[in-house]
């Protein structure tokens, strides 16, 4: 193809945008999508060199491989080759390494920039008309966040995995976001309430009802703490007249909102619809990237959706005071247009535009044909919060009345109630915002009050007193939490959807009736990576992080600077964590009063994928694990005395299961306990029963050949014998309390197929129980799903968990090989 005939290429993020701008293009443009990044760091390494200016070592995501093939292809004979993806950071760093991938570094000049916020011909054309070089102080304000987000969670989330369960993920912003919800818990705990006394007048004047409430007492705010207290104010004020003291009117003004940032979209569609951050986000993405309209064609219906800014253009403010002077009537329409582009938050992308319509004439009962419900009803919110922004201010009458009543006791009593009527609605015409528990009351929630003059006075129907308590704080909604976020400066508005996200999707944190409850799981992570990295994860150093990546793309900071000022405190303090926080995490997650069945030492709550589970904190030296069930709860029994100690032997059913007790414990020392085996009824124990338990593990007596000691206990599968680390299975409870000596050995020294020669706990990664067996052709390890034999002249005793879990490994790999093999039918890879 001549010179001359070349197209132009342009990339844009989406395969929807791609087809909706290529609607807007002529021939000249051959339009594609990168699908997202192309490339990141590594999965399985941290991929940056710490030693090296904090160099990043990128791959090519899995996947793309193909997609960059086919860009490669298409720019190999394009004329030029335009960036257009998205107008933040990570849009920005996308059009960064496409364009290297394509050859930036050799041919600069044939990459063109070009950035819009809106998917629209008109905006489309004019990004095209003035192109730009890529911006890399936003480029590599993004890699900074993304290697620090690297260095924490690569290094921080591997503590968690040994002390609580392998896989957990430690985040730089997600687990103070974490924090927040679980202090939140924390105060609702720690919370007492407090009693105290209202008292209502209920009025009527002109048969118009109303209510006045207790304000003041001789002239202070008071508070009243009890019925006795409010009975007496009630007895005094007995038979007085409720005279009008003081009127007091005056015209109120409400202005609109400003239109939506992604924060304030996100809280206004959670407390309107219930949507969830990601949700929200993911709608919004759609209306922006363009939807096809039938006749009207394709189009981008929403400006972009990731923004903190209020700003909007004048164009855009025009076409909305228009419609609202056209549509619903001069009066309507603001006197002077708001553009809101003065007080924004620090950080704010005045580039920006907050997020509207893009065509003020299309209503939102014409897109409801061609959209989804859900995306009919975000788009509706979008354009009312717009166009209500460019409307007048509502206006009120608001009247406040007040009775100064003398008791008999010469004590005044000030009662006052409060109303408003609407003048003038103003923007609230077309658009009243959502509220939910919690947020304060407005002008428009005041019910009118009858017209009053000084002097008046009207009818007392009844003082009624009502006793309240004072309240916890509210634990935080989806709405509450991100306008936490944002007020506390942790994160940007991109990042919302995706922390939220990702503390869910972890099991730290469940939505129950629209509000945030931490995990027991979220907790422990929370409180341990917390006290052992008090300084890295709070609000103060996550904000002041975020506000350095802000300068970082202003050209302030320079960012290899913000990582050499992080990296060196924290290497430290990882490596103090690794040397003493041993008593730290036996702290955190001791299971109160539980103790090791087999060694005494102390239980710790730990986790696999089926939930919470005891396992003893000598591992793995001792590798005791128990079930554990929260679900289960009851009083107390008393059996009766222990014989030898005289303290009082309880049967109790805990969150472990069933269970006796010796005493209170005393000193602060745990009472000794011990489980009841499976399938007993802790009603039907009796004082002698109990006493036989409690007195396991049972001595028999030394094994004559080896000299070890043969014990008889009970443990999670149950009544067994042990000598060493060699265990036989009884056949029931009673065999405990019966076997002898010489049963025991004659036990231990069969080869019974199958009989459990030792358990090694729970597996690292799956969390499965892994035990060695005897079975038919020698003793071997098993995990319940893959068998692996010991090697040859191994003794059972001396195999580490490491070496199982290294034979289990190398069972699976081979079971794997010849499944494939059986299958030889199928298609062949490719080499690559």
């Amino acid at each position: 193809m001549a010179t001359g005939t070349k197209k132009k290429l342009v990339i844009v993020e989406s395969p929807a945008k791609a087809r909706t701008i290529a609607r807007y293009l002529g021939n000249d443009y051959q339009v594609a999508a990168s699908v997202g990044h192309v490339r990141d760091l590594p999965k399985k390494e941290l991929g940056v060199d710490v030693e090296h200016g904090f160099e990043p070592a990128y791959v090519t995501i899995r996947g793309k491989t193909k997609i960059l093939k086919e860009l490669k292809q298409k720019a190999s004979d394009a004329s030029k080759v335009i960036l257009a993806t998205d107008p933040d950071r990570e849009g920005e760093a996308i059009a960064f390494h496409v364009a290297e991938q394509l050859g930036l570094e050799k041919d600069e000049g044939r990459f063109e920039r070009v950035t819009f916020r809106e998917v629209t011909r008109g905006a489309v054309q004019e990004a095209l008309a003035h192109p730009s070089k890529i911006d890399m102080k936003k480029v590599e304000a993004q890699q900074a966040r993304r290697i620090l987000d690297r260095l924490v969670g690569y290094q921080v989330s591997p503590f968690l995995w040994k002390p609580i369960r392998p896989g957990l993920s430690a985040g730089r912003v997600q687990t103070v976001a974490l924090r927040l919800i679980c202090e939140r818990e924390d105060e609702i705990r720690a919370f007492k309430e407090v009693e105290y006394w209202s008292i209502t007048a209920h009025l009527v004047k002109e048969e118009q009802p109303f209510d006045a409430k207790l304000h003041k007492i001789s002239g202070k705010t008071f508070t009243l703490c009890s019925e006795a207290e409010t009975t007496r104010v009630i007895d005094d004020l007995e038979g007085k007249e409720f005279r009008a003291s003081e009127v007091k009117r005056r015209e109120r003004s409400k202005n609109p909102p400003p239109p939506f940032t992604t924060s304030t979209l996100q809280q206004a569609a959670a407390k309107r619809f219930g949507f969830g951050a990601k949700r929200t986000m993911g709608i919004a993405q759609r209306l922006y990237e363009g939807v096809d309209l039938g006749k009207r064609g394709a189009e981008g219906l929403i400006t972009y959706m990731r923004t903190d800014s209020t700003r909007v253009s004048g164009v855009a403010v025009g076409a909305a005071r228009e419609w609202i002077g056209r549509e619903i009537g001069d009066a309507f329409v603001a006197p002077t247009p708001r553009l809101f582009g003065g007080k924004q938050q620090k950080g704010a992308q005045e580039a920006h535009e907050a997020i509207r319509p893009t065509n003020v004439e299309l209503h939102p009962q014409e897109i409801s044909g061609f959209v989804s419900a859900e995306d009919a009803k975000l788009y509706e919110l979008i354009w009312l919060r717009f166009v209500a922004s460019q409307m007048a201010a509502a206006l009120y009458d608001t009247t406040t009345l007040d009775f100064d009543l003398s008791g008999g006791s010469g004590t005044s009593y000030l009662f006052r109630a409060t109303g408003s009527v609407v003048k003038f609605p103003g923007f609230t015409h077309l658009y009243r915002e959502a509220k939910e528990k919690g947020d304060h009351r407005g002008l428009d929630d005041l019910e009118p009050l009858p017209a009053l003059e000084q002097g008046d006075v009207s009818d007392l129907q009844r003082l009624e007193p009502k006793q309240h308590f004072t309240q916890p704080p509210p634990r935080f909604s989806e709405a509450s939490l991100v306008r936490e976020l944002e007020k506390l400066g942790i994160g940007r508005p991109s990042t919302y959807a995706q922390i939220i996200s990702t503390i869910q999707d972890r099991g730290y944190v469940e939505i129950e009736q629209k509000r945030f409850h931490p995990t027991d799981l979220g907790d422990t992570v929370r409180r341990l990576l917390v006290r052992v990295f008090p300084n890295l994860f709070n609000v103060e150093f996550t904000s002041d992080m975020e506000r350095a990546l802000d300068e970082v793309e202003e050209g302030v900071k320079e960012w290899r600077g913000v990582l050499e000022s992080f990296y060196p405190e924290f290497q430290k303090r990882l490596a103090e964590s690794q040397a003493n926080t041993d008593e730290i995490i036996r702290e955190i997650l001791a299971a109160e009063g539980e103790t090791c069945q087999l060694c005494g030492q102390p239980m710790l709550v730990r986790w696999n994928k089926r939930g919470r589970f005891l396992g003893c904190s000598g591992y793995p030296d001792c590798k005791t694990t128990r079930s554990l069930d929260q679900d289960q709860a009851s009083e107390a029994r008393i059996l009766g005395p222990d014989p030898e100690t005289g303290e009082t032997i309880l049967a109790r059913v805990g969150p472990y299961g069933p269970y006796l007790q010796v005493g209170e414990g005393q000193d602060g020392e745990k009472p000794k306990r011990v489980s009841l085996p499976e399938g007993s009824d802790p009603d039907s124990v009796d004082l002698e029963y109990a006493l036989k338990l409690l007195a396991l593990p049972r001595a028999l007596g030394s094994d004559p050949t080896t000299g070890k000691e043969v014990t008889a206990g009970l443990g999670r599968y149950g009544p067994y014998v042990q000598r060493g680390g060699t265990y036989r299975n009884l056949p029931n409870v009673d065999q405990l309390f019966q076997v002898s000596l010489e049963e025991a050995l004659t036990l231990l020294n069969a080869s019974q197929g199958r009989a459990t020669l030792r358990e090694l706990g729970a597996h690292p990664q799956s969390g499965e129980e892994m035990k060695v067996l005897d079975g038919r052709y020698g003793p071997y390890v098993t995990d319940g799903s893959v068998n692996a034999s010991l090697p040859k002249g191994s003794d059972p005793e001396d195999i580490t968990v490491e070496e199982a879990v290294e034979l289990l490994a190398k069972a699976a790999l081979r079971k794997k090989s010849k499944k494939k093999s059986k299958g030889g039918g199928g298609r062949r890879r490719k080499s690559s």
